[in-house]
């Protein structure tokens, strides 16, 4: 999007928003207006959290108040809810259209998938249940029943560690007959598919692309998913529910802010933790007909890019990693912060890991849950405590603890970190620091 474009785009949302949407009433205090520059204004106001939308969703967040009822009686727009844990659920309006625009903007952010979503290519979606819709769901339904158009949802089982080998054995084959050109999948699940085909010399389908979402992409579980698709690139995507797609990345690695569909606020984590690069992003949703979400906090951290990508785009927000939720967030002895992508990199040097959680019990205790390929979990409890140690502290108390599988969430995705404790989002970031793009 051109800069003038979407600099209007900011400034429709956030004038649509203050003047119409109920929820903002009480916002409109703290808008200076047009004396201060659009950034300015935007810094100037709170942000919405999730416990917002479920005490306000669906009335409270619609510039068109008057026509919603409607609007939802006809199908134009509909209530849906997000797939979140427990406490993370809420509704939200769903308009089709501005969802379809926002995913194909996003794919316009990597060149090659760029080409292959323009032609609306057959594409297989491999993630829970929870997250396919109407179409794929706890339960059994044949493949013609779970095919809609181009789109082929494979999994039926809340938890992938249920999967049977006959039912990894379907989904393979089906696979291999839908022949898709896009296989969009959650990390965890496709690892553990990826490996099972290993294992048992099954041969998959080779798509043209392979897309991340839906949860963090672990370099454990790329590990185990290259195996079975070497040479298939992984193009890792950002977004959600709420926000559609928001961050892409690129051919060289990088992610770009989806300009055509969001506004991106930042906010560095306090300079205590020294990680100035790594913070939270605030998300405004642009040209949606129905919803209007103005700083919405997603609950996500990325970490900004130290340089320009190499792939020539500069538009919005270029960032390096999506570096994990923030109450996924751990501390180490002394309480600085660290991000689930920190963890990451330091589980990344445990080859025979397979799966692994992280826990926090209190300032200086920790439990190394994994999950490890047969005969090596005894060399891997030793580098997870040496690897551990290094992050956390020399200080830091190490348990480990074998496991046959790691459960995922109600939600049915995984975490790979957890905090007994609860921290205070506001005390973790700089407001005074905020950046936007």
């Amino acid at each position: 999007m051109r800069q003038d474009a979407y600099v209007t785009a900011c400034c429709t949302a956030l004038d649509q928003a203050l003047a119409t949407a109920p929820f903002y009433q009480s916002w409109r205090a703290r808008d200076p207006g047009v004396t201060v520059s659009l950034d300015r204004r935007f810094a100037l106001l709170p942000w919405v959290a999730k416990r917002d939308l479920r005490a306000h969703m669906p009335n409270g967040f619609t510039h068109r108040p008057a026509e919603l009822k409607a609007a939802l009686s006809a199908g134009d727009v509909e209530l849906v809810s997000t797939s979140g844990t427990t406490e993370d659920r809420s509704s939200v309006l769903w308009h089709q259209p501005w969802w379809d625009r926002s995913e194909r903007a996003g794919a316009h952010l990597h060149a090659g998938l760029a080409e292959v979503v323009a032609r609306e290519a057959r594409e297989a979606v491999l993630t829970s249940p929870l997250c396919g819709g109407t179409v794929c769901h706890v339960g059994s339904l044949t493949m013609a029943e779970r095919t809609l158009g181009r789109l082929l949802f494979l999994n039926q089982q809340q938890d992938p560690n249920r999967w049977t080998a006959s039912e990894c054995d379907r989904m393979i084959d089906e696979i291999n007959v839908f022949q898709p050109e896009l296989l969009e999948a959650d990390p965890a699940y496709l690892a553990i598919l990826a490996r099972h085909a290993f294992l048992h010399g099954r041969a998959l389908h080779q798509p043209r692309f392979i897309t991340l979402t839906y949860e963090f992409p672990s370099r454990v579980y790329l590990r185990q998913i290259r195996r079975s698709f070497p040479g298939v690139p992984l193009v890792s995507s950002y977004g959600s529910t709420e926000t559609g797609h928001v961050l892409t990345a690129c051919e060289k690695g990088n992610f770009h802010q989806n300009t055509a569909s969001c506004r991106i606020d930042f906010q560095p984590l306090h300079s205590k933790h020294r990680q100035p690069r790594v913070g939270r992003i605030l998300v405004t949703l642009l040209n949606h007909p129905w919803l209007s979400l103005i700083r919405f906090e997603p609950g996500d951290l990325v970490e900004l890019a130290d340089k320009p990508c190499l792939c020539g785009r500069h538009a919005g927000l270029t960032v390096s990693a999506i570096a994990g939720r923030t109450r996924d967030m751990t501390f180490t002895t002394d309480g600085r912060a660290v991000t689930v992508d920190q963890v990451d990199q330091a589980a990344e040097a445990i080859q025979s890991l397979l799966a692994y959680q992280v826990e926090q019990t209190d300032s200086a205790a920790y439990t190394f849950h994994l999950v490890c390929e047969p005969g090596a979990e005894e060399r891997a409890q030793i580098q997870a405590v040496e690897s551990l140690t290094r992050l956390y502290g020399a200080d830091a108390r190490i348990a480990t603890r074998r496991e046959s599988v790691i459960a995922p969430e109600q939600s049915g995705k995984f975490r790979l970190t957890r905090f007994s404790g609860t921290p205070s989002g506001e005390s973790l970031f700089d407001a005074e620091q905020e950046a936007a793009w």
